[in-house]
């Protein structure tokens, strides 16, 4: 059988019925394959991963999602994506339809993780491991900021941190991590323990504890706030009306420059493990300034 029988008068060519019957037969036979699952929006979990002193990791450690004993995804730390930020973790996701995904690590909705820190050490749990929020709708996005380290105690303070004052302070009253309170001030320097365990500082030292070291007027008539920052670590600095009654302060986030002449921002700064400046520009003589560290 030849093209030529059949071409029409008009010179288009024409598929016999023996051709068309074995296309069929051919479509029959070779179903079109499609995807058992279809994918949906992925599930971003993102944070900050800290170490067992509370000190954010800037290189040197995987972080890693799991469900059950499968690995999901893993974000390999190395430096930060944002202040605040070192670590996201993409999880595919999948509509569900039946027990086949439509690639074999997806995820569906419903189903809760498991986050972990791999550094020099190995493999670590973390503190907030019940409260890493379990996938529930496609596009999510999940801020869980973690710390390796153990908290037999659940006081919110690592037991390794714990254990320095003790190695390190002389203080008579405390024998066990069970004894450090995180409203409790070890040192004796004012500020308390928790609040030194975010800053940064060494609770069983009276002499170190955050606060601004240096204000001055600059030549471009700005004030600037000058402290010891941690690497990582997260610093704002606020401004509010000072209310003689009551002691009441709105705060809200000042306008600030990493430089003398540098541009006004707001939000939040990176310490560098540095002397670190904030500039800010003219506040008016009834308000007030606060540091605040993350």
């Amino acid at each position: 059988m030849t093209a030529k029988r059949h071409v029409e008068r008009n010179g288009a060519w024409k598929p016999s019925r023996f051709l068309l019957l074995c296309i069929l037969v051919s479509s029959i036979q070779h179903p079109v394959s499609t995807f058992a699952g279809m994918p949906q929006p992925m599930v971003v979990y993102y944070g900050q991963a800290k170490d067992e002193y509370g000190l954010p990791y800037r290189n040197g450690a995987d972080v890693i999602l799991r469900i059950g004993t499968n690995e999901i995804t893993r974000h390999t730390i190395n430096g930060s994506i944002s202040p605040g930020v070192n670590f996201t973790l993409y999880v595919p996701i999948d509509d569900g339809r039946d027990d086949t995904r439509y690639v074999s690590y997806a995820a569906t909705t419903g189903q809760c993780v498991t986050i972990v820190v791999v550094d020099d050490r190995g493999e670590r749990t973390i503190m907030e491991g019940a409260a890493v929020p379990c996938i529930e709708h496609p596009g999510d996005l999940l801020r869980i900021n973690v710390t390796a380290g153990m908290d037999a105690d659940m006081d919110g303070l690592p037991d390794e941190w714990e254990w320095q004052l003790l190695l390190w302070g002389d203080n008579p009253l405390y024998h066990t991590v069970e004894d450090i309170v995180g409203s409790d001030d070890y040192d004796g320097d004012g500020q308390p323990n928790d609040d030194e365990y975010r800053a940064g500082t060494f609770a069983f030292l009276d002499y170190d504890y955050f606060f601004a070291e240096r204000l001055a007027r600059t030549a471009n008539s700005r004030l600037r706030v000058e402290f010891l920052s941690v690497a990582g670590k997260v610093y704002r600095i606020e401004s509010a009306p000072f209310e003689l009654a009551g002691w009441s302060f709105a705060w809200l986030p000042c306008e600030y420059a990493l430089t003398d002449t540098g541009a006004l921002q707001t939000g939040p700064a990176e310490g560098t493990g540095n002397w670190f400046s904030f500039y800010v520009p003219d506040v008016p003589s009834n308000h007030v300034l606060r540091l605040k560290v993350e």
